[in-house]
């Protein structure tokens, strides 16, 4: 599989709803009747923000743990326990008040040489399609599928080289809270679980960790929103 390949696919299939939430749009007409509340636009119930139409953009950092297969990712060169890294970012649009549809990649690491000589991570890298629905105002689950690729990277302060393993498909699950809930913006706790199936190697590399993440809605956003209830 050709991760540059599938992640211009996975832009392109994202690149519709992006496009659309930033493009500006008409109000609703007003209701028959007229009066005070005529021309108004119809708010999201349930106390969800009125987020529809809007582009979305964000990132988190996390630490958790690395297995490959029901086995532990260790360092047996090191003098310490080694926590896996994660980062991820995503750029969409929110399709409803409680729904968004984006391009996600995300990258696990965990160190599994530390010696003199250098170091060497073993990396994830995912490229994604994901959905992301709002169950409260704060509290979201999200899912992806998409593409990962498995390699090592060395370091040894002056030199930098990959080794690429191989190539497989991603699946990831999360579920997040929002701490800060605004309609333009969100500060949230999330738990993610990310796992790849790599056939050339017959092994499946699973990351779980904890993440803050940091979420825009409609940042440097102009056009008008319409929102359906």
């Amino acid at each position: 599989m050709n991760l540059r390949i599938t992640l211009a696919t996975l832009a392109a299939l994202v690149a519709t709803p992006v496009i659309a939430a930033a493009q500006p749009s008409s109000a609703p007409p007003p209701p028959p009747g007229g009066g005070y509340y005529a021309g108004q636009p119809a708010q999201p119930t349930g106390g969800f923000h009125d987020r529809q139409g809007r582009p979305m953009l964000g990132f988190s950092i996390g630490l958790g743990n690395m297995k490959a297969d029901n086995q532990d990712v260790v360092c047996g060169t090191c003098d310490y326990n080694p926590i896996a890294f994660e980062g991820d970012f995503h750029v969409g649009g929110m399709l409803s008040p409680r729904f968004g549809l984006m391009l996600e990649l995300q990258a696990n690491g965990k160190v599994v040489d530390d010696s003199s000589y250098g170091t060497t991570t073993e990396t994830q890298v995912a490229a994604m399609i994901a959905g992301q629905y709002w169950v409260s105002p704060r509290l979201w689950l999200k899912g992806g599928i998409g593409a990962a690729h498995l390699s090592f990277e060395y370091d040894d302060g002056y030199y930098t080289d990959s080794q690429p393993v191989d190539d497989g498909a991603a699946v990831m699950a999360a579920v997040g809270y929002e701490l800060v809930s605004a309609r333009t913006f969100g500060l949230d706790l999330q738990g993610r679980v990310i796992s790849g199936a790599y056939d050339g190697i017959g092994q499946k590399v699973t990351s779980a960790t904890v993440s803050l993440g940091f979420n825009w809605y409609g940042f440097g956003y102009h056009g008008a929103v319409v929102v359906v209830p």
